[in-house]
């Protein structure tokens, strides 16, 4: 299929998380997941990534490319909303919060192993200026993120082996169904969810399935999940219930605080961070250079959030990762200000490495905190009966603040320079009250 540049790249990634979204709109959702279960949305997760990734792999048509495209991206918005969820309910309550930030680390190193992988290609000489050369690249990454949670390691280190097997691979799309397939059989083997077999009026089931996961005497969790139960199904759940009284309430913070991580910046730097680094260095080779470092900063510093998030707390870690990404904008933005007006910098080195170690700390203080954080509260905030409705639509929320994150950028950009980084600094600001208002979840459910 013959490629145009522009629009229609444009839109061919765009319509990627237009399916993302729907999946994660939660009436679909919930339909999804009162089907089939945690598990069984996982397994139909990856079975209808394979069937959008062969459908890209056999487009002969920009309709049948965008048809791949959609359905791919509804499975990503299917797990991505589930994934969180699943983790936590089958995590031991003293491990629950590393394990779904755990969510956010694979997520992190995905990224650096994809961008790992089409650096090899541009050094080999892989990736040309040929619209469908370069369009293939991008898809590659794209494609190959399935989102499924901390287990997906292996997973993702596989994808970056295939990236390097299909390197001389004309139309490379169908071998990413081998991610797919890895999650449908994996998926398999996977346990049942607890909560969800309580639910579904299995409590047998639910013991044998915590027997299997943890090594100490499950009966006081069974109790807890069981009394958690019969006081929710005491009253009738309805839409009109979930979007009234306390509910609502919960939605409007979860909605805000996953629209507030895609719109503190970070996104803006991992979309748009390699044309700040030519800009700041004069040279094309720096925005390969940021892309190596960024991806070096993010997973590293995504470890510490693993292991304080459960001593300390979700809502701690996002003060200080708030403050942390506020501070590090206003100096950015200041600098960029100050001595980045024209096309050379009027300030001397100093002021490229102090934005340089401003970006960095940016992307330190976004994961530890606000990065997995943000996962972690909204599938622990609500109620057993409401749980699938309410992370669906936080889910829905962050794939709706992608889209925004990912278009209006650039514009502000082009229009105001260094001075964006201000705005980031507000959103910041945010991002701190926000964090000092919510109560803390770490002890429960």
């Amino acid at each position: 299929m013959e490629l145009q540049c522009g629009f229609e790249d444009s839109l061919i990634t765009m319509i990627f998380g237009v399916g993302a979204a729907v999946a994660a709109f939660p009436p679909v959702m919930d339909l999804c997941v009162s089907f089939l279960g945690r598990k069984g949305a996982v397994i139909a997760g990856g079975a209808i990534f394979c069937l959008g990734s062969g459908l890209q792999a056999l487009a002969c048509n920009m309709t049948m490319m965008l048809m791949g495209r959609v359905i791919a991206g509804f499975s990503v918005g299917l797990l991505s909303g589930n994934a969180p969820v699943y983790t936590s309910e089958i995590a031991p309550p003293k491990l629950r919060g590393a394990l779904v930030t755990g969510f956010q680390f694979a997520i992190t190193a995905a990224w650096l192993s994809l961008k790992f992988a089409k650096a090899v290609d541009v050094v080999l000489g892989h990736c040309h200026d040929d619209c469908f050369d370069m369009f293939a690249c991008r898809i590659i990454l794209h494609n190959s993120m399935p989102q499924s949670g901390v287990f997906c390691k292996v997973g993702i280190m596989l994808a970056f082996l295939l990236a390097l097997v299909l390197e001389d691979v004309e139309k490379p799309y169908g071998g990413w169904i081998v991610p797919g397939l890895l999650l449908v059989f994996g998926g398999m083997v996977m346990p049942g969810s607890p909560q969800y077999l309580v639910a579904q009026g299995k409590p047998n089931e639910a013991l044998k399935m915590l027997l299997k996961l943890r090594s100490q005497d499950v009966r006081v969790e069974l109790a807890q999940i069981l009394q958690e139960h019969e006081a929710e199904s005491a009253t009738h759940t309805s839409w009109g219930e979930f979007l009234s009284g306390d509910n609502l309430k919960l939605l409007g913070i979860g909605v805000s605080i996953q629209l507030l991580q895609q719109l503190c910046g970070m996104n803006a730097f991992m979309y748009d961070g390699p044309l700040i680094f030519n800009k700041l260095f004069g040279s094309e080779h720096a925005g390969r250079l940021f892309t190596l470092v960024s991806g070096v900063v993010n997973i590293f510093a995504t470890i510490p959030g693993l292991f304080l998030v459960d001593r300390y707390g979700r809502t701690l870690l996002m003060k200080w990762s708030a403050i942390g990404m506020m501070i590090c904008s206003a100096v950015l933005a200041s600098v960029g200000d100050v001595c980045f007006q024209d096309e050379e910098s009027s300030c001397g080195d100093w002021a490229k490495w102090t934005a340089t170690v401003a970006i960095c700390g940016f992307i330190l203080n976004f994961a530890y905190g606000w990065g997995g954080m943000a996962w972690v509260y909204c599938a622990e905030m609500f109620p057993q009966k409401h749980r699938t409705k309410g992370v669906a639509a936080t889910t829905d929320a962050n794939w709706v603040g992608n889209i925004l994150i990912a278009f209006l950028p650039p514009i502000m950009f082009a229009n105001w320079g260094f001075n964006t980084f201000w705005l980031f600094v507000g959103t910041n600001c945010l991002c701190f009250f926000c964090a000092v208002s919510l109560p803390e979840t770490k002890e429960g459910y």
